[in-house]
């Protein structure tokens, strides 16, 4: 494979590339790196041990290049040396649900293969696959891993699957150059990402065997960067040249900040590569990231859930002490253009989090809170190099009323104290769809008493499809009463006042309301904490969950 010529699409135009420092990063992937000696014994793959090459996370997907952790995996190390593939090197094969995978790489600890085009599930949900190693001394007890249409990894520099991405500069005048630290690209510029599982495509070429040309994804999805807006990118598909390896063309916003290593991640139709990043600096050449920046979030939440098969109350406290370059607290506008946002989608996030250089999450010590109905306390809990907090507190426990709030602080963090009112919460009294959810006219209404003007009520109509949420969602004073949506379904004329929402009205067990009664903007209150640049902002949320059964 290494004696392959690769390609990369940019903007609209296809150049060809012998990028030695890229080669040698993919290599290094694809290849991996001789370690144990083998032994005269059976294979065993590890538990958990068939993941994604790129980003080593779960679901893989078809046609992508996959990695098989365990021992006795082959004799000795054997790598492909030309495509297609061969679908033994040694004596060790790997099969997926029966079918032959080309082999990239073999050794006694990890193979590298290309998992089968063919892994696909009847209705495009989750699917299961079996991986067996088979050797001279035998094969391995089936190993499951699961299948989904897609499955978004990048590849990295250092081949850990997190960190710098194994990205391509392109210049104004068109060359090439690998992004690295002394080598960032500027915004404005475009900049190519390899992975792989990135979705499928809709005439693959057979396994083992390199992309022979520029091949859209069937559904593309998208870049983000820094979590903010997804990019539209001007090419995602198969990177000609390379075998199982994806593509992604993208444009660095020309408000991006400098820094190196600003975070990005590949987004699919449904789901969402773990974090990885490039280097950006406005002329170009050596990064230098700007200076740390810093806020922090308590957030009080009673939810109740009815017709949802898990009906009750749930009261929680969660807090969060976020640090990176130019970091600031994002705000969610509470009175969307056009009334509200329609089918806005939560992409299901990976089963694997990467730490991004640069951010941290801070811990301030035990946080209390007291108030009318009791005291509680949540302690922060340490996991990778962050921090994060969840406390549940009892049932009951969050109503109207007054409650103090304090920090005991950290050697990151100050102590801080202050309170926040929650206002009286509202009751939810009608949920009416419209008797047709195909209809496109009637309108979908959600009606409350109670109230004040002081606080926003958030309607949400969701629909949750394979691994994503789509939701239509909007504000009003919950003083108003009631919130009504106007829908126009897909494929139906837009009528007066609606804007496309899709027609998920009422489907049983898939589509939800969520009834969020919280602040008004400018109303929460902010604690000043040693360590913080941007303070500490305190929330509150009733939320009702209705299901549409």
């Amino acid at each position: 494979m290494r004696n392959e010529p690769g390609h990369v699409i940019a903007r609209a135009f296809v150049v060809t590339f012998f990028d030695t420092m890229f080669r040698l990063a993919l290599t290094a992937f694809l290849l991996g790196t001789a370690c144990c000696p083998a032994y005269a014994q059976q294979p065993v793959i590890a538990l958990g041990g068939a993941v994604s090459a790129a980003s080593y996370n779960s679901p893989i997907a078809p046609g992508s290049i996959i990695a098989v952790f365990g021992t006795n995996l082959a004799d000795k190390v054997y790598s492909a040396v030309a495509t297609p593939l061969p679908t033994t090197l040694g004596t060790t094969s790997v099969s997926v649900n029966g079918i032959p995978a080309p082999l990239f790489y073999v050794s006694p600890t990890q193979i590298n293969a290309q998992a089968p085009s063919s892994l696909t599930s009847a209705d495009g949900g989750y699917a299961t696959a079996n991986v067996v190693v088979t050797t001279s001394f035998g094969s391995s007890a089936p190993a499951a891993v699961s299948v989904y249409v897609e499955g978004p990894g990048v590849f990295t520099t250092d081949g850990s699957g997190c960190g710098q991405a194994a990205a391509l500069n392109v210049a104004p005048d068109g060359s090439l150059s690998p992004n690295t630290a002394s080598n960032s690209a500027a915004p404005g510029d475009f900049v190519v990402l390899f992975g792989t599982g990135f979705g499928l495509t809709y005439f693959p070429p057979p396994d083992g065997s390199p992309a022979v040309g520029a091949q859209h994804l069937e559904t593309a999805g998208g870049v983000s960067m820094s979590g903010g807006i997804p990019l539209a990118v001007p090419y995602s598909g198969l990177a000609p040249g390379l075998v199982g390896t994806d593509q992604t063309n993208f444009q660095i916003p020309m408000d991006t900040r400098d820094g190196c290593a600003v975070p990005l991640a590949i987004l699919g139709a449904f789901t969402a590569s773990p974090a990885v990043s490039i280097s950006v600096h406005s002329s170009r050449g050596k990064c230098v990231d700007p200076a740390t920046q810093s806020y922090g979030t308590v957030a009080l939440v009673k939810t109740i859930f009815t017709g949802t098969g898990a009906n009750g109350e749930t009261d929680t406290l969660s807090a969060s002490f976020l640090s990176g370059p130019q970091l600031l607290q994002p705000v969610e506008s509470q009175t969307p253009v056009a009334g509200y946002i329609a089918n806005s989608i939560q992409l299901s996030g990976p089963s694997r989090i990467c730490p991004v250089a640069g951010y941290l999450q801070l811990s301030a010590g035990a946080i209390a809170v007291s108030g009318p109905t009791g005291s509680a306390a949540a302690t922060p809990v340490s996991a990778a190099g962050s921090v994060t907090y969840s406390q549940n507190l009892p049932p009951g426990f969050l109503a109207a009323g007054t409650y103090a709030i304090s920090a005991a602080g950290s050697s990151t963090v100050g102590a801080f104290q202050g309170s926040v009112t929650l206002d009286p919460p509202i009751r939810i009294t009608a949920v009416n769809p419209p008797p047709n959810p195909n209809s496109g006219g009637a309108p979908f209404t959600v009606e409350w008493t109670g109230g004040s003007p002081g606080s926003v009520v958030k309607v949400s109509l969701v629909f949750k499809a394979f691994m994503s949420q789509y939701s239509s969602y909007g504000y009003t004073s919950a003083s108003a009463g009631s919130y009504s949506f106007q829908p126009v379904c897909s494929g139906n004329p837009v009528s007066a006042g609606g804007n496309g929402v899709f027609c998920f009205f009422g489907l049983p067990g898939i589509t939800e309301v969520d009834v969020e009664q919280m602040p008004a903007s400018g109303l929460l209150p902010a604690f000043q904490a040693g360590g913080i640049t941007g303070g500490v902002q305190v929330s509150w949320i009733y939320r009702y969950v209705i299901g549409m059964n």
